[in-house]
Protein backbone atom coordinates (compact mmCIF):
# COMPACT_ATOMS: atom_id res chain seq x y z
CA UNK A 1 0.00 0.00 0.00
CA UNK A 2 1.16 3.58 -1.27
CA UNK A 3 1.73 5.93 1.89
CA UNK A 4 -0.50 8.87 0.80
CA UNK A 5 1.11 12.45 1.07
CA UNK A 6 -0.41 15.05 3.70
CA UNK A 7 -2.03 16.85 0.70
CA UNK A 8 -3.83 14.12 -0.36
CA UNK A 9 -4.69 12.52 2.55
CA UNK A 10 -6.76 16.18 3.19
CA UNK A 11 -8.26 16.40 -0.32
CA UNK A 12 -9.53 13.04 0.23
CA UNK A 13 -11.03 13.60 3.56
CA UNK A 14 -12.90 16.85 2.58
CA UNK A 15 -14.21 15.57 -0.05
CA UNK A 16 -15.42 12.20 1.15
CA UNK A 17 -16.32 13.15 4.34
CA UNK A 18 -18.84 15.91 2.54
CA UNK A 19 -20.08 13.06 -0.26
CA UNK A 20 -21.25 11.33 3.03
CA UNK A 21 -22.86 13.94 4.84
CA UNK A 22 -26.90 12.37 4.01
CA UNK A 23 -25.33 9.30 5.36
CA UNK A 24 -24.01 11.01 8.50
CA UNK A 25 -27.33 12.82 8.91
CA UNK A 26 -29.82 9.04 8.88
CA UNK A 27 -27.31 7.63 10.80
CA UNK A 28 -27.65 9.86 13.49
CA UNK A 29 -31.15 11.02 13.12
CA UNK A 30 -31.50 6.79 13.62
CA UNK A 31 -29.32 6.84 16.54
CA UNK A 32 -30.39 7.46 20.51
CA UNK A 33 -27.82 8.76 23.51
CA UNK A 34 -29.65 9.81 26.41
CA UNK A 35 -29.84 6.58 27.78
CA UNK A 36 -26.75 5.74 27.77
CA UNK A 37 -25.21 9.09 28.74
CA UNK A 38 -27.38 9.68 31.86
CA UNK A 39 -26.43 5.50 32.51
CA UNK A 40 -24.40 5.14 36.38
CA UNK A 41 -21.30 3.90 34.43
CA UNK A 42 -21.34 7.11 31.92
CA UNK A 43 -21.18 9.53 35.32
CA UNK A 44 -18.32 7.20 36.09
CA UNK A 45 -16.86 7.20 33.07
CA UNK A 46 -17.20 10.94 32.90
CA UNK A 47 -15.84 11.44 36.62
CA UNK A 48 -12.64 9.42 36.17
CA UNK A 49 -11.79 11.09 32.75
CA UNK A 50 -12.47 14.48 34.29
CA UNK A 51 -9.90 13.28 37.47
CA UNK A 52 -7.12 12.43 35.00
CA UNK A 53 -7.66 15.17 33.00
CA UNK A 54 -7.14 17.61 36.02
CA UNK A 55 -4.39 15.23 37.42
CA UNK A 56 -2.67 15.81 34.20
CA UNK A 57 -3.53 19.52 33.79
CA UNK A 58 -4.88 18.39 30.22
CA UNK A 59 -6.81 22.00 30.03
CA UNK A 60 -3.52 23.90 31.03
CA UNK A 61 -1.39 22.28 28.78
CA UNK A 62 -3.62 22.91 25.83
CA UNK A 63 -3.54 26.24 26.62
CA UNK A 64 0.12 26.69 26.45
CA UNK A 65 0.20 24.92 23.61
CA UNK A 66 -1.69 27.41 21.65
CA UNK A 67 -1.42 30.45 21.00
CA UNK A 68 -3.75 34.32 20.54
CA UNK A 69 -3.02 33.67 17.09
CA UNK A 70 -3.97 30.72 16.32
CA UNK A 71 -7.39 31.50 17.87
CA UNK A 72 -7.22 34.73 16.17
CA UNK A 73 -6.90 32.42 12.44
CA UNK A 74 -9.42 30.34 13.48
CA UNK A 75 -11.82 32.96 13.60
CA UNK A 76 -10.57 34.10 10.43
CA UNK A 77 -11.05 31.20 8.87
CA UNK A 78 -14.41 29.91 9.89
CA UNK A 79 -15.81 31.49 12.79
CA UNK A 80 -16.57 34.95 11.09
CA UNK A 81 -18.05 33.25 8.56
CA UNK A 82 -20.13 31.14 10.94
CA UNK A 83 -21.08 34.03 13.38
CA UNK A 84 -24.04 35.18 11.72
CA UNK A 85 -25.48 31.85 10.90
CA UNK A 86 -24.95 30.21 14.62
CA UNK A 87 -27.24 33.56 16.20
CA UNK A 88 -30.26 32.66 13.73
CA UNK A 89 -29.65 29.17 14.25
CA UNK A 90 -30.19 29.90 18.55
CA UNK A 91 -32.30 32.56 18.23
CA UNK A 92 -35.23 30.68 19.33
CA UNK A 93 -33.51 29.17 22.12
CA UNK A 94 -32.58 33.02 22.82
CA UNK A 95 -36.13 34.07 22.85
CA UNK A 96 -37.26 31.09 25.09
CA UNK A 97 -34.22 32.03 27.84
CA UNK A 98 -34.68 35.51 27.54
CA UNK A 99 -39.12 34.90 27.90
CA UNK A 100 -37.93 33.51 31.18
CA UNK A 101 -35.19 35.42 32.14
CA UNK A 102 -36.23 39.14 31.61
CA UNK A 103 -39.74 38.49 33.57
CA UNK A 104 -37.87 37.40 36.39
CA UNK A 105 -35.72 40.18 36.33
CA UNK A 106 -38.49 42.36 36.42
CA UNK A 107 -40.37 40.84 39.21
CA UNK A 108 -37.33 41.09 41.51
CA UNK A 109 -36.65 44.73 40.51
CA UNK A 110 -40.44 45.16 42.11
CA UNK A 111 -39.93 43.39 44.99
CA UNK A 112 -36.74 45.79 45.89
CA UNK A 113 -36.41 48.45 47.97
CA UNK A 114 -36.89 51.78 46.58
CA UNK A 115 -33.51 53.35 44.79
CA UNK A 116 -31.43 55.77 46.96
CA UNK A 117 -29.29 58.67 45.92
CA UNK A 118 -26.54 57.94 43.47
CA UNK A 119 -23.80 55.90 44.90
CA UNK A 120 -25.88 55.31 47.92
CA UNK A 121 -25.31 52.58 50.73
CA UNK A 122 -28.83 51.63 49.61
CA UNK A 123 -28.30 51.21 46.15
CA UNK A 124 -25.35 49.09 46.77
CA UNK A 125 -28.05 47.10 48.90
CA UNK A 126 -30.44 46.99 46.48
CA UNK A 127 -27.79 45.77 43.72
CA UNK A 128 -26.60 43.30 46.08
CA UNK A 129 -29.96 41.73 47.24
CA UNK A 130 -31.58 42.00 42.87
CA UNK A 131 -27.79 40.13 42.14
CA UNK A 132 -28.67 37.13 45.09
CA UNK A 133 -32.07 36.67 43.91
CA UNK A 134 -31.03 36.49 40.50
CA UNK A 135 -28.04 34.27 41.40
CA UNK A 136 -30.75 31.62 43.30
CA UNK A 137 -32.60 31.03 40.32
CA UNK A 138 -29.80 29.95 38.42
CA UNK A 139 -30.37 26.97 35.68
CA UNK A 140 -34.20 28.28 35.41
CA UNK A 141 -33.66 30.50 32.38
CA UNK A 142 -32.22 27.40 29.50
CA UNK A 143 -34.29 26.83 26.77
CA UNK A 144 -34.29 23.39 27.19
CA UNK A 145 -36.19 21.27 24.98
CA UNK A 146 -35.87 24.16 22.77
CA UNK A 147 -34.83 23.28 19.01
CA UNK A 148 -32.36 25.50 17.41
CA UNK A 149 -33.93 26.36 13.66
Amino acid sequence: MAIRSPAIATANWVSRTGAASGFWRSQSDAATWKAQASSAQSETNYATAMQTAISKKSRLNAILASSDATWHAGIDVVGEARYQGGVTAGANRMAAAMGKLIPAMVTIIASLPAAGPRGSAANITRATQFMQELAAQRGAFRASGVPRA
